[in-house]
């Protein structure tokens, strides 16, 4: 009998034991899930982040290219044509900026941070592109 009194408050000794261990593995798994999110985040975040430099500097080499060749005898819709393509630029070129700034202070911005400064951008972007077809419509 009292080899079963000694099994039993061994085995519910080893089992107090083992909760804690149990719980620090499962904090562990949690804690490392919670860092990849983080890290995930930061890396889409970068990705798009390089994306879109590589999508500015098409631009702005498609600008450069295009206002070396324009015409200075612009008609009166050419002109206003180019006047709103340098307007998109500019909004562009604005998105562009803070969607860094925020990309760099991705420990300090929140996620609606991002996802706003992206949106900018990508609207900027698409009304770019919009003023360039009309500026240029020889290029698709």
């Amino acid at each position: 009998m009292r080899i079963l009194i000694a099994l039993v408050l061994i085995g519910m000794l080893a089992l107090t034991g083992a909760a804690p261990a149990a719980a620090q593995a499962q904090l562990d798994k949690s804690a490392s899930v919670g860092m990849a999110t983080k890290d995930d985040r930061a890396a889409e975040m970068n990705n798009y982040t390089n994306h879109a430099q590589g999508e500015m500097n098409l631009w702005e080499q498609k600008l450069r290219d295009f206002n070396a060749g324009a015409v200075t005898n612009a008609t009166d819709p050419q002109k206003s044509a180019n006047e709103n393509l340098n307007k998109a630029w500019t909004e562009t070129r604005t998105a562009w900026s803070q969607l860094v700034k925020v990309g760099l202070n991705v420990g300090t911005d929140g996620a609606n941070d991002w996802a706003s400064a992206k949106a900018s951008f990508q609207t900027a972007s698409g009304k770019l592109a919009a003023a360039w077809q009309k500026a240029n419509p020889a290029d698709q």
